[in-house]
């Protein structure tokens, strides 16, 4: 077989970078256990998860709409889809609670944050479906979220919550969250939480935030 042209040779070792990114690489989660033995991973949303997040906000009752949203949205918008499945922990990611159910995939919760003032500050947000609330899925998302916006340079996570959403506010209380007034008025309260060097026992889902960096490398 007759040598390559150091012209070919060339143009094929420039392809090595790019084909590398796309084999596919381990999925970081964190998966646990409820109390009942099911099984709950959180993992990073990705652009294929649209229709899963779109189900989780199509099921939520109005009550947890309006909670979420602050009004009664009935489904994501393709431009909210479209934020919510591009993951860069330097800028935005959102992470998904998942269960199996049939053979299929169902995301029964997730949690996001978007950095406002590089690198220092995101806004965070959390929901969890109606059928699976109060069962640490929400607890344990804003835990994972903690750890990733930690890991990515962030250092204060800020956030709004309804006055009248006491679960919330007793489970952000219970995490190392403060809570204060809000300048909108008092239907609302303003809640926010200083990340540590060390957020507690952290899942491997903080990685991404290196393979976000070595990605770019």
């Amino acid at each position: 077989m007759a040598d390559l042209s150091p012209s070919l040779v060339k143009w094929s070792q420039s392809l090595q970078p790019l084909l590398k990114s796309l084999l596919p690489t381990r999925e970081l989660h964190d998966t646990w256990r409820l109390r009942d033995g099911t099984a709950i991973r959180i993992r990073v949303a990705r652009p294929a998860d649209a229709p899963l997040l779109q189900a989780l906000v199509r099921g939520l009752s109005l009550r947890s709409r309006y909670q979420r949203f602050f009004y009664p949205a009935h489904e994501l918008s393709p431009e909210m889809l479209e934020r919510f499945t591009q993951a860069d922990p330097m800028q935005a990611i959102t992470l998904l609670a998942v269960v199996w159910r049939d053979g299929e995939e169902k995301a029964v919760g997730m949690a996001q944050y978007v950095v406002v003032a590089a690198p220092d500050i995101a806004e965070y947000a959390v929901v969890v479906d109606d059928a699976w609330q109060r069962a640490g899925i929400a607890r344990r998302l804003l835990q994972n979220l903690s750890c990733v916006a930690r890991a990515a340079g962030v250092q204060r996570m800020d956030g709004d919550v309804l006055s009248e959403n006491e679960a919330m506010r007793a489970l952000l209380l219970g995490i190392g969250f403060e809570m204060g007034p809000h300048p909108d008025g008092a239907y609302l309260r303003r809640s926010w939480k200083r990340l540590t060097v060390s957020e507690g026992k952290c899942s491997e889902l903080k990685e991404v935030v290196t393979e976000r960096v070595r990605s770019v490398a």
